[in-house]
């Protein structure tokens, strides 16, 4: 992990997006704010509605809460054409840009274990591939390698990933006479078993790292479009019209592969994106094409510094909310019992702001 101090973080103003920085922001936000305590509000008749949208959805379906993981590794993918064209124009071979992307993946890995094993009690250190930073790690690394061919190309590449993913599935189902998205008993179990890695209580598996490649290729592929030449309301346009297209696309394949956000299964891989394009579209369309962005400003201070504030949720969270909790309790006690958590978690969420906040007015960005 590199600590860099600069006027911006490692990227011309030219280069720079506000609208996916900001939405990078939100995305983070709401990552590691783990949805604000909303969750405690499921009793709650006039809240309900709101707080289902906060919960992973047991195995079938999705709320808003299963987006959150698709639009992080989408907004990675979204960042690598402007990040390695800027490598390109300093000068650097594809050999080098390689031996980069190789140690991003490993730092990631090593973060992503480091942050597993402090989450554990007692802590203690599992080779696993399950979680975010991981699957991250191995998307980025076999993006890279079609990153230089061009949209056709990555295209081809993120629907053979989906059809191989699919196929894996379905054949090892056939062979052993099962249902192939059994929650007990999949083609990703079986690989994790035969791998010697720890089974995932909520059914998450490793070979997730194949469709979520594709989920990284299609912010490549979005990435690709909004540092084209095509003016911005023509980029607005297809960011739309993407959007539409992935969420029918995902809807059409769901009665043959059923959506299965645990699996990232291809209906969800397509269905998800199309969400995140529809999102990305609509802060593109309001901070670059009509020109709103001052109020972006607190989503930015977060989007520049997204490793910063994801490693600092998974360490600090507890200990600002201990230390804030001694303070917020006369405060909480005026508040009906099920909105108390919401409003500590409100508190924790500005704290860890406040932390970025902090590294940006000091020209302090963390990139790895």
């Amino acid at each position: 992990m590199g600590v860099h101090h600069a006027d911006a973080p490692s990227s011309t103003a030219s280069e720079r997006l506000v609208s996916v920085d900001a939405y990078r922001g939100f995305v983070m936000l709401a990552m590691v704010s783990s949805g604000l305590g909303l969750q405690k509000l499921m009793n709650d008749p006039h809240w309900r509605w709101l707080a289902n949208q906060f919960e992973h959805r047991p195995w079938e379906g999705w709320t808003f809460w299963d987006l959150i993981q698709p639009s992080f590794m989408f907004i990675v993918g979204v960042a690598m054409p402007f990040s390695f064209a800027l490598r390109h124009a300093r000068g650097e071979t594809w050999g080098q840009q390689f031996v980069h992307a190789v140690q991003r993946s490993l730092t990631l890995i090593a973060l992503g274990l480091f942050l597993d094993a402090f989450a554990s009690n007692p802590p203690t250190i599992t080779i696993a591939f399950i979680r975010v930073l991981q699957q991250i790690a191995i998307g980025y690394l076999i993006a890279f390698l079609v990153l230089h061919r061009g949209t056709g190309v990555q295209a081809l590449t993120a629907a053979a990933l989906l059809v191989l993913h699919t196929a894996a599935f379905l054949l090892f189902a056939q062979n052993h006479s099962f249902e192939p998205w059994d929650k007990g008993f999949n083609f990703g179990v079986a690989l994790d078993r035969w791998l010697h890695l720890p089974l995932s209580k909520g059914g998450y598996v490793t070979f997730n790292a194949i469709s979520s490649t594709s989920t990284i290729l299609f912010g490549v592929l979005c990435g690709e479009l909004l540092r084209s030449k095509t003016t911005p309301a023509r980029k607005l346009l297809i960011l739309l019209a993407a959007g539409l297209g992935g969420l029918l696309a995902g809807s059409a394949l769901t009665p043959l592969v059923p959506m299965v956000k645990r699996l990232w299964t291809a209906s969800f891989t397509l269905y998800a994106p199309g969400w995140t394009y529809l999102m990305l579209g609509a802060f593109y369309g309001v901070v670059d094409v009509l020109h709103y962005r001052r109020w972006t400003f607190p989503l930015v201070v977060v989007g520049m510094n997204s490793i910063a504030i994801y490693v600092a949720a998974g360490t600090l969270t507890e200990p600002i909310r201990k230390a804030l909790r001694p303070f917020a309790n006369p405060f909480l006690q005026h508040l009906a019992e099920e909105w108390q958590p919401v409003a500590l978690s409100v508190l924790v969420t500005a704290s860890l702001w406040l932390f970025c906040y902090w590294l940006y007015r000091h020209r302090i960005f963390f990139k790895v």
